[in-house]
């Protein structure tokens, strides 16, 4: 078997394992998935590194503890998804990760719907929202789909975003441990120019295309471009 699992309640015998060690093995992966805290973690490569997930709770707090103190409309992200006075839009978030954009967007009081595309990752998110009772969680769903397939299905949403795995990153820095984990199997998203132009068809309100600051753009002409520190929003209005 490719997958290990220490813990919980997941069995080998059932399906879920099936098609995670299956996926495990078509792609030569050998991951070990770790019980602990009331969900699911993954073992990183490296023995002196934590498991990775995320605790969905722990996070949500982190940011409204943060937005006591400081304004929403001054985020860089909350400018780009078009937050502002009492406007909070539907978002749909291609690529869900670990969460980290979408647990933002829900800090933000927005209502979000997040896809996640790898077994893996999905497998992971999961068991967080299991282990998950913040409040914020009710304007939140979560689904195991690639982008491509689930624009097809026509979503009513006010904003597409996405954030593609792209090999053109700015490598003066060493990828924070998630991401090199992550690249190490789920890889870049070869198909991002593809899913911008499905994206693109539905004329959201805004399409939100986050990239490393100095990488090239997906799609040309982008309407709006909005700046961090290390990072770019790429807006394309319909």
């Amino acid at each position: 078997m490719n997958l290990k699992i220490l813990g919980g309640d997941l069995q080998i015998e059932s399906e879920q394992f099936r098609h995670l060690n299956n996926y495990c093995t078509s792609q030569g992966l050998f991951l070990t998935m770790e019980w602990k805290n009331g969900q699911y973690w993954l073992h990183s490569d490296d023995p002196k590194e934590r498991p990775i997930s995320v605790d969905i709770d722990r996070d949500l707090q982190r940011h409204e503890l943060y937005f006591k103190s400081a304004s929403i409309l001054r985020e860089v992200p909350a400018k780009a998804i078009g937050v502002k006075g009492g406007v909070r839009p539907k978002i749909l978030d291609l690529t869900g990760g670990l969460l980290g954009d979408s647990l933002l967007f829900l800090s933000y009081g927005c209502e979000v719907l997040a896809l996640e595309r790898n077994p893996i990752i999905a497998f992971l998110i999961k068991s967080a929202l299991k282990n998950a009772s913040h409040p914020l969680l009710q304007k939140f769903s979560f689904i195991e789909s690639e982008a491509f397939t689930f624009l097809e299905t026509l979503p009513n949403v006010d904003i597409i975003y996405f954030d593609p795995m792209f090999e053109d990153v700015n490598e003066k820095s060493l990828p924070k441990k998630e991401m090199r984990i992550f690249r190490s199997f789920v890889g870049s998203d070869k198909d991002a120019k593809k899913v911008i132009v499905e994206a693109k068809k539905l004329t959201p309100k805004r399409l939100v295309v986050k990239r490393p600051r100095l990488s090239a753009t997906l799609m040309d002409p982008v309407d709006v471009i909005f700046e961090g520190k290390a990072t770019r929003y790429d807006v394309y209005l319909p």
